[in-house]
């Protein structure tokens, strides 16, 4: 192996690593405060972006950062409905949005596999809640921490090649 290929193959993993990073933080403030800081969230998106970009142009990879490019895109615009429709806070549709760009690189289903496990995670944590009357519907909760462990989740599932 050279040491072009070796730098290609690690360069996409430097925006989920980066993500991985700032996990913790990300989720203690969004728990305490709930708000996802920008000064955390979007170096993702440079980062991420920036490495791929290298990647696809070590690797002639061009059809799959632009497919990277494009779920992350399509990503945005859920999110954004989401958040004119049902109080998805913008903290949450940026974390979404390089999220979808940062799995997207691994495949193009590995975003709907993280928000899915997010979103269940979530629900299966606030329904009791709901149940036991110990949380109203008109409550907001801190979805960032079941994003980042949708994301772990799904970033896990992608093979290291």
């Amino acid at each position: 192996m050279n040491a072009q290929f070796i730098f290609a193959m690690l360069l996409p993993w430097l925006g989920p690593a980066y993500l991985l990073a700032v996990a913790w933080p990300l989720a203690k403030t969004d728990i305490r405060e709930h708000r996802l800081p920008n000064r955390l969230v979007l170096p993702a998106l440079p980062i991420t972006l920036l490495s791929q970009l290298l990647t696809a142009w070590l690797e002639d990879a061009w059809m799959q950062a632009l497919l990277a490019l494009g779920v992350a895109a399509v990503a945005f615009v859920i999110g954004l409905l989401l958040n004119r429709l049902a109080s998805l806070g913008m903290g949450d549709v940026k974390l979404i949005t390089v999220i979808a760009l940062a799995l997207g690189w691994f495949s193009p289903m590995s975003p709907l596999v993280a928000v899915f496990l997010a979103f269940l995670a979530a629900s299966l944590a606030v329904l009791p809640l709901l149940i036991l009357r110990k949380l109203s519907r008109s409550k907001s909760i801190a979805l960032g921490p079941y994003l980042l462990g949708g994301f772990s989740a799904a970033l896990a599932l992608v093979p290291f090649s």
